[in-house]
């Protein structure tokens, strides 16, 4: 499965979130970006149960306040 993960950062922590997520196994891209979100992390794994592992080791990074996963499906046939 494919995720992308949009991640808030405490203030002056974005660059060491940046650098802790793409030392992850299973994080396949890492952005950062302007907005509301600070960080967009593209995640792959094998099923829910390895995701949901993976996104407590990105919640676990110090200076990460806030994360939201939006799960990327097939689309739908025509």
């Amino acid at each position: 499965m494919v995720a992308g993960v949009l991640i808030t950062t405490e203030t002056r922590k974005t660059a060491a979130v940046y650098k802790a997520l793409k030392d992850l196994d299973g994080v396949a891209n890492v952005t950062t970006v302007f907005g509301r979100f600070d960080i967009v992390a593209m995640i792959r794994a094998l099923d829910l149960d390895a995701a949901s592992k993976l996104l407590e080791q990105i919640r676990s990074i110090d200076g990460v306040i806030a994360s939201e996963t939006l799960i990327a499906s097939t689309p739908p046939s025509e």
